[in-house]
């Protein structure tokens, strides 16, 4: 499946800003997707294809756009591109987390691999207590002797803050 993020069309001298943006989004992007990559369509049909795996660099020299990256180093007039895209391939889905159950000063994870530990932090960031989860997934966490506040209890795959009254 392919998300389209952005598009521009009829690239000229006042779309440099905009492709400058583009630029400064594809940072955030960059840093979620290994095969994140923008695509530079021109006016006759030819598309350029720059993974952003291997660091592209667009700069504007006179009238062209130069692009540099770790494999290759282009230049095209800018009254040649059409438009230019930044696409993002879905590789997958988050597991679905099983949330928590509070009862009677408890909190008690499932679903977690054995050994896997649930810990328990001060908004400070002490770490005030762990449990590992026993063979059924389970890590009960007793809230009954830490003192009245508010906690950070964490696992890999959830983060709760929970107010101890």
């Amino acid at each position: 499946m392919v998300a389209r993020l952005f598009l521009f069309s009829n690239i000229n001298k006042q779309m440099k800003l905009r492709l400058f943006l583009l630029l400064m989004s594809l940072a955030t992007l960059s840093a979620y997707a290994d095969d994140a990559r923008i695509v530079i369509k021109q006016k006759s049909g030819s598309e350029t294809i720059l993974e952003l795996s291997t660091h592209p660099v667009i700069t504007f020299s006179g009238e062209d756009m130069v692009v540099t990256s770790d494999l290759t180093s282009i230049s095209i007039p800018l009254d040649l591109i059409d438009c230019y895209m930044a696409y993002d391939d879905a590789t997958g889905i988050d597991p679905i987390v099983t949330p928590p159950l509070y009862a009677n000063g408890h909190v008690v994870f499932r679903s977690l691999p054995k050994g896997t530990e649930a810990r328990v932090y001060t908004v400070e960031g002490h770490l005030v207590r762990s449990q590992p989860a026993d063979d059924f997934g389970q890590a009960d966490i007793s809230l009954d002797m830490l003192p009245k506040g508010v906690y950070v209890i964490s696992t890999p795959t959830c983060k709760i803050k929970i107010i101890n009254k």
